[in-house]
C-alpha cells in the first residue's frame, strides 16, 4: 500500500494505574498488522513508574506524562494533541483490541465510507467476546441491531476511531466533566457540525472492566452533576429539560437502587453550582441537530425492554 492508501494512525491510550490491564492494551496495539501507526500513551500522573517502563520496554511508545490526573476528558485531550495521524484511535486502558486486524478494519471502513466520520467500535465481554449489553447506549435494539451496522448518536469514548477533522472542528472533550458522559458532549458537538457517526460491529475490542481505581459511589456522583452542565452547555432550553428531567430521574432510581443516594445528591449540588461555567461556555446545538437526534431516537427500543438491562445488576 502507498501512503495515501496507509495514513498514519494515532492510537491514544489514557493510562491511570491499573498496570495489569494496561499493558494488555498496549501490547493488542504493539501488535498490531497494520504498519503506519504510532501509539502514544498519556499518564495520568499514575505514580507507577509508567514512563521508565515504558523507555525500557516499549520505547517507540510515545509517553505523555501528565503533572496531575486530569481525567477521562483531560487524558485524551492530552494525546489527541500530540497525536499526528489523520485517523485517531482513543482505548481505555482496560480495552484491547480484539484482533490484530483491527486498525486495518477501521482503514479500510473509512476509506469505503466517505461520509462516515466517527466509527463506534463494537466492545465485546473480556473472556468470550460476546457484546456487552453494559456499554449499550445507541438508539436500536441491542437483540436486533447488535451485529449490523448502522448510524448513531453514540460511541464509547475509550472504543472509538475519528478521523483527525473532527476534532479540529467540533472541539475536544470538555475537561470540567473529568469523567463520564464526555462522549455525549462530544457527540453532540460532532453531529451539530454535520459529521457522521457509525456503529462497526466488525472492528472489535474488549472490555477487561478493570476494578480498580472504580469506586462504588463514581457514577452516582458524576453523572447527574455532568448531565446538568450538558443541559446547561449544549441544548436549547425545551430539549435540555426533557433530557435532563429523565436522566436525572433513571439516576435517582439507580442511586436507591445502588444505596448511593448521597452521592448522587451531592452529584446534583456540585452540578447546580457549576451551571454558570457551564452557562459560559454555552454552545447550543441547532434545531436541526435536535430533529436529527429525534428521529434517530424513534428506533430506540421500548422502556420495559430497556429496563430488562438492569434486572440482574445496574448497568450504568
Amino acid at each position: 500500500m502507498n501512503s495515501v492508501a496507509q495514513p498514519l494512525v494515532s492510537v491514544i491510550i489514557v493510562n491511570y494505574k491499573r498496570r495489569d490491564a494496561f499493558l494488555r492494551s498496549l501490547e493488542s496495539a504493539r501488535a498490531q498488522s497494520y504498519s503506519n501507526l504510532e501509539i502514544i500513551v498519556v499518564d495520568n500522573n499514575s505514580q507507577d513508574g509508567t514512563g521508565q517502563f515504558l523507555a525500557a520496554h516499549a520505547p517507540e511508545v510515545r509517553v505523555v506524562e501528565l503533572p496531575e490526573n486530569r481525567g477521562a476528558c483531560g487524558g485524551r485531550n492530552a494525546g489527541i494533541r500530540a497525536a499526528l495521524g489523520g485517523i485517531v484511535i482513543t482505548l481505555d486502558n482496560d480495552v484491547f483490541f480484539e484482533s490484530a486486524f483491527e486498525i486495518s478494519k477501521t482503514v479500510d471502513t473509512f476509506q469505503q465510507r466517505p461520509d462516515v466520520h466517527v466509527l463506534a467500535y463494537q466492545l465485546g465481554d473480556e473472556l468470550s467476546g460476546a457484546l456487552r449489553v453494559r456499554e449499550w447506549c445507541h438508539p436500536r435494539s441491542w437483540i436486533e441491531y447488535g451485529g449490523t451496522e448502522f448510524e448513531s448518536n453514540f460511541f464509547v469514548e475509550g472504543a472509538c476511531a475519528m478521523r483527525r477533522e473532527v476534532y479540529e472542528t467540533a472541539g475536544l472533550y470538555y475537561e470540567p466533566l473529568f469523567i463520564y458522559c464526555e462522549g455525549w458532549d462530544l457527540a453532540l458537538r460532532i453531529l451539530d457540525h454535520d459529521f457522521r457517526i457509525h456503529y462497526t460491529p466488525h472492528i472489535r475490542v474488549r472490555h477487561l472492566m478493570s476494578a480498580e481505581t472504580r469506586t462504588p459511589d463514581r457514577p452516582y456522583y458524576f453523572f447527574p452533576r455532568n448531565y446538568i452542565w450538558i443541559a446547561c452547555k449544549d441544548y436549547p432550553p425545551l430539549a435540555g429539560f426533557a433530557f435532563l428531567g429523565w436522566k436525572l430521574l433513571m439516576m435517582l432510581y439507580f442511586s436507591i437502587r445502588s444505596r448511593q443516594l448521597s452521592a448522587y445528591v451531592r452529584g446534583l449540588r456540585d452540578g447546580v453550582a457549576g451551571i454558570p461555567r457551564a452557562w459560559r461556555d454555552r454552545t447550543p446545538i441547532r434545531p436541526a441537530t435536535v430533529r436529527y437526534l429525534r428521529e434517530l431516537e424513534r428506533s430506540r427500543p421500548t422502556l420495559w425492554t430497556r429496563l430488562s438491562r438492569h434486572r440482574e445488576a445496574v448497568q450504568i
